[in-house]
């Protein structure tokens, strides 16, 4: 007789499951919690053969091994699906068969991430690792004070400025929308990781240092200490009124902007000027945007010097800012 033949008996001990959970997650916390192999409790729950390899993945369960989890984890099924989203939205085309309790394994999309050390800790203090569904550019718990979102992870009660940045960033997020402002920080994550490699802005990678050493990472590489500035340079990018600045001014006047970004960030602004040969990221990412709109542009100015000299003639305005996404 195969495990999952045998009747479901409630574990002597219980694990909550943690909101947008893998259930393999949860199972491997609850197996953790009983003192139990996670491949072990798999094959009690349902028809499956699980490895050390799935473990970093979901599942999907039908109904009679979603009731066989619910008795073991000593939880209702209703709170459990509330908790856990594979088990309320499989999909159409996934056919699971209805007879006897079946699990399939599956990569979750987006794939699942570590969750807070913390957080897992609270829902069960026998394992500190949990897998859950999260966006990508969720980097600290605000609830923890932690950055989760690479490992290790690291308590940044010396660097509240790391949290601050992830409030920050929300708002942004509010105010643009989660595409645009996930494209900005993707942006200047990239930017921040060639200052840091090409040595650039001195006062920046002092700082960097500086605020790894605070909260125990290494180097400018971890993106942990470069998201205060991160989120700054987003904010700047996705700033509708700076976008139609790039875009539209004569070349001289772009010094402007850079001026400006310099000094949200705290840094030099000649370091954003050529150095031997090598282009800033930044100033490559302005001449991009003046390119793509180089034809507004240049019709603008150009209907600016016929019209200057014609009697009655109203001065122009540049387009509204939307036009420059």
């Amino acid at each position: 007789m195969k495990r999952w033949e045998r009747p479901a008996r409630p574990l002597p001990l219980r694990a909550r499951p943690m909101a947008e959970e893998t259930v393999v997650s949860f199972v491997a916390r609850l197996a953790a919690a009983n003192d139990f192999p996670a491949t072990l409790l798999l094959r009690t729950i349902g028809d499956c053969t699980p490895g050390k390899h799935v473990l970093h993945r979901d599942a999907y369960l039908n109904d009679p091994a979603q009731d066989r989890l619910g008795i073991l984890a000593r939880t209702p099924v209703a709170q459990l699906r509330k908790a856990l989203p594979t088990l309320s939205c499989t999909p159409r085309y996934v056919a699971l068969p209805h007879q006897h309790p079946y699990l399939r394994f599956f990569r979750g999309s987006p794939y699942p991430v570590l969750a807070c050390r913390n957080c897992t800790l609270r829902h069960s203090p026998a394992t500190a690792v949990g897998w859950e569904y999260r966006d990508r550019d969720r980097c600290v718990c605000l609830t923890h004070n932690r950055w989760i979102s690479s490992a290790p992870q690291f308590n940044l009660a010396a660097a509240p400025e790391i949290a601050t940045a992830q409030a920050d960033y929300d708002e942004l997020v509010v105010r643009y929308g989660r595409d645009k402002a996930s494209a900005a920080l993707f942006q200047a994550w990239n930017m921040t990781t060639r200052w840091g490699t090409e040595q650039r802005h001195p006062a920046l990678l002092d700082r960097w240092h500086t605020r790894g050493a605070a909260i125990g990472a290494t180097g400018p590489g971890k993106a942990a200490v470069r998201f205060p500035e991160m989120v700054q340079l987003a904010q700047v990018l996705t700033d509708p009124d700076w976008r139609r600045h790039i875009a539209m001014v004569e070349l001289h006047h772009l010094d402007n902007f850079y001026r400006y970004t310099a000094r949200v960030l705290g840094a030099d602004r000649e370091g954003f000027i050529t150095d031997r040969g090598r282009v800033d990221p930044l100033c490559a990412w302005a001449q991009d945007l003046r390119t793509r709109h180089a034809g507004a542009r240049l019709g603008f100015w150009a209907d600016l010097q016929k019209n200057r000299y014609r009697y009655g003639s109203v001065p122009r305005s540049f387009p509204e800012s939307c036009h420059f996404e």
